[in-house]
Parts: C-alpha cells; structure tokens; sequence
C-alpha cells in the first residue's frame, strides 16, 4: 500500500534534498525514509544498531507526542484533512503547521517574558522575529550512493547507506547522549 502513495511515488519532488521521513520497521527502507535495523534471521543487531533503534524511537515517541500536543491546542490542525497532490499542497500543509509551531512557541514565550518583565511585549516581539528568520530553507547536500565521508565509505543500497550515515551522524553529534557500544 504504502508503495502507492503520492509520498513514495513522487518523494524526489516532495521532500527536499538532504530531508527524510522516519518510518517504522514495516516502511521499506530509502535514502528517504529510515526504518530501524531489523534483527537478522539467526542473528542479533549490533549493539550500535540497538542503540540506534533506542535513539530512533525516542525520536518517533517525542514527535508523536508534539502532534498531539498541537492538535490538542489547535483545532485547524485536527481538521486538517486534505489529500497532498502534488508539492503545492505539501507547501500548503507545511506552512499551517509551520504557523502553528511559531504561536505555540510566541505564546510560551510571551508568556514567560510577560511575568519575568515589567508585562510589556517588546522583548518578546523581537525574539518572534528572530525566531522567525531561522525557518528560512538552509540547503543540504544528499546521499549519492557509496560516498566517502571522512575516513568512513558508506556502503549498501542507498537506504542501507543513508540509514548508517545518520547513525553516525547520531554518535559523533555533540548534541547527542548516544555513544558508540562497540570498537
């Protein structure tokens, strides 16, 4: 079913270069859509892949967890309920949901601003802008098949690739908590 979707069909044209979805074990696994390491038959993951599984899943609850959050604070979003077509639509429905996510995190804001401050707004109006202009599209370079990155040559399909490159963007990330399990 999944393989007759518009975002499967046409996800060259949908998501930009560098982007992906995280998918769980029952997607295929795409350059474009990243699934967990499955247990191979006779054989077990990796530590490394287990702790990429963990990392991914606490990606996947955390996200699903935000949408509930916004559908609960705003309506429109539970109601938005339109079939994406083509990348005209896709826009659309990012750029609502875009608006959403800036008044949810102005509203946080203004909200801590009003009662730290003399409950004026000005301070909180110029972080809304500043906010603002960090949506503004960063370019990013895409997987290409077996790329050479640093010392580490990504081999495989191209889903395969991709999905090792992000685990080890994951554990050479200073931002992350996730580290190597093995040599």
């Amino acid at each position: 079913a999944f393989r007759s979707t518009c975002l499967y069909e046409e996800h060259a044209d949908l998501l930009p270069d560098g982007h992906w979805v995280w998918a769980d074990s029952a997607y295929p696994l795409e350059p474009w859509c990243i699934a967990p390491f499955k247990k191979p038959c006779n054989g077990q993951l990796t530590k490394d892949q287990k702790s990429f599984n963990y990392h991914l899943s606490k990606i996947r609850v955390h996200v699903e967890h935000t949408f509930s959050v916004l559908k609960g604070l705003f309506q429109s979003l539970r109601e938005l309920w339109f079939r994406i077509k083509d990348e005209k639509d896709l826009e659309f429905a990012v750029q609502w949901i875009k608006c959403c996510i800036i008044l949810h995190n102005m509203i946080i804001h203004f909200e801590i601003e009003h009662r730290k401050k003399d409950r004026t707004y000005k301070s909180s109006l110029k972080w809304a802008h500043k906010k603002g202009e960090e949506f503004i599209v960063q370019e990013t370079e895409g997987p290409d098949g077996e790329e050479v990155v640093g010392d580490r040559t990504y081999e495989g399909t191209l889903g395969q690739a991709a999905r090792i490159r992000l685990m080890d963007a994951l554990f050479d990330s200073p931002h992350s908590d996730a580290q190597h399990r093995e040599g």
